[in-house]
């Protein structure tokens, strides 16, 4: 079953009605599942989550209503539009049935126009309504990482420049060193975030410009080269720049540098002093791509954790081999910053044995 297109769950006892239904439906795209009475409908609704239900409301047994009232009743099922198909007419049958959660009614024999409209219309609100449901709680999610990562390290620039500054005549210069060394780092991580945040927030509202160009892997590679080299050399971790950088690529170099500048960093905080990062860079014969990989000798990941690593709903940061702190974000960023480009950030790891983070880029 296709789960990107909308699924719709057709419940009547009568063969011919779930034939003619299933035809329209499967003509327009729609995948479709069957049930022939309340009951078996309400079993197949244990694993499966359809975008709309089809009622009938006259089956023997449990009918169409008390089928109704148990699928409202269902946590997971209850906001899942039920449109009644039926012979009757009646107001009062009619107005019972939106009164028990449905949001409309066909009535037979239906036309097939009609059907497919409404069945089109109520589909697209349920989708429209989970996509706002979920903007709201990215926002708020967005919102609690701000908070969060900001609080700390700006109470810590605060808690130390308020020292120095009650006690500047009595701090000698090789104990403020460390102090400031501190309120740098504070200061890059601070920045950084908001680096992050920004691009991210112009991502989710659309005003991000992507300014391809024709452009050398090692143009996009230098600028950010000399920083990402200081960093690693902070915790004697070998650094390496490997492979075909001199091929010219299709892309925005800004973008792709923010993409690297984030792999590499996050690579050299989950990987433990000693180690090493290797940015390589690897032109493909078959389909005219040149493929980038991160890979370091860090911490790496479960499987679990790595299906969450691109869902800010999961996303959860956990400190570096040095008790760096994050935010989870910076992946987040990169992986929609490749998708700008047409393509698809790909992750290797297991526990204990390293990250390799990978995506490609078309060459000129």
């Amino acid at each position: 079953m296709n789960t990107s297109r909308p699924l719709i769950l057709v419940v009547d006892d009568v063969t011919k009605n779930i034939q003619v239904l299933g035809n329209f439906l499967r003509e327009e795209e729609y995948d479709v599942a069957v049930a022939t009475s309340g009951t078996q409908a309400l079993m197949i609704l244990e694993n499966v989550l359809p975008d709309l239900i089809l009622l009938d409301i006259m089956m023997p047994g449990m009918d169409g209503f008390e089928t109704c009232r148990r699928i409202k009743a269902l946590p997971g099922a209850r906001d899942i539009p039920i449109v009644f198909v039926t012979a009757k007419t009646d107001t009062g049958d009619i107005l019972r049935g939106l009164e028990m959660g449905a949001v409309d009614y066909i009535t037979k024999p239906f036309n097939r126009l009609e059907l497919l409209a409404r069945v089109h219309v109520h589909v697209e609100l349920k989708r429209s309504r989970e996509a706002l449901a979920k903007a709201l709680f990215d926002k708020d999610k967005f919102f609690s990482i701000i908070a969060h990562d900001l609080r700390g390290p700006i109470g810590s620039f605060m808690s130390i420049s308020e020292y120095l500054s009650d006690n500047l005549d009595e701090v000698s210069r090789e104990d403020m060193l460390p102090l400031m060394q501190e309120m740098r780092n504070t200061g890059r991580g601070v920045y950084r975030l908001l680096e992050n945040l920004l691009d991210w927030s112009r991502i989710q509202i659309g005003t991000i410009a992507v300014a391809m160009a024709e452009v050398p892997m090692a143009d996009i590679i230098d600028p950010i080269a000399g920083l990402l080299q200081t960093q690693a050399a902070q915790k004697s971790i070998t650094l390496e720049f490997t492979g075909d950088v001199h091929i010219q690529v299709h892309a925005d170099p800004q973008i792709i540098g923010t993409v690297l500048r984030n792999l590499v960093q996050n690579a050299i905080k989950y990987t433990p002093r000693g180690g090493s990062v290797i940015v390589a860079a690897n032109a493909s014969a078959g389909d005219s791509t040149l493929n980038i990989s991160v890979i370091d000798t860090g911490v790496g990941m479960s499987s679990a954790t790595v299906a969450s690593l691109f869902d800010i709903a999961k996303t959860k940061s956990t400190p570096g081999t040095e008790k760096e702190k994050g935010t989870g974000l910076g992946l987040i960023l990169c992986k929609e910053l490749i998708s700008l480009h047409g393509g698809s950030l790909h992750v290797s790891s297991e526990p204990g044995r390293g990250s390799i983070f990978s995506f490609s880029l078309q060459m000129v």
